[in-house]
């Protein structure tokens, strides 16, 4: 069994910590999130041809988790409550001015509820 490289282990760290803060008091789908991350390192353990690429794209899941993915949560047990979305200061925010912008990398300095 060949050990893991420096760079697998580094992105498979991202992957725990993003599903950390992504998935943040719901134990249940973290475990889950880690549980795939970890099958799908254990499948591709051996080195080949397109490691870079896979260590690429688990570093991309990582930041997709970290930085776009918003947690909606309820009070438990009652169905009529509103929705909550919990925005951490990682999320990528932004407003619909920056659609219109086009191919050009604009970082918005504004807060979603401005």
């Amino acid at each position: 069994m060949a050990s893991p490289s420096l760079p697998a282990l580094k992105a498979y760290r991202q992957i725990l910590r993003a599903t950390r803060i992504a998935f943040r008091d719901d134990t249940r789908v973290m475990l889950a999130a880690r549980q795939e991350a970890r099958r799908n390192f254990d499948q591709n353990r051996r080195v080949g041809i397109d490691t870079g690429m896979q260590i690429n794209h688990a570093i991309e899941v990582a930041n997709i988790l970290r930085h776009n993915l918003v947690q909606g949560a309820r009070e438990d047990g009652d169905e009529a409550a509103k929705w909550e979305l919990r925005i951490h200061d990682d999320i990528e925010r932004g407003d619909n001015d920056s659609i219109k912008i086009g191919n050009k990398n604009v970082k918005i300095h504004k807060a979603c509820s401005s």
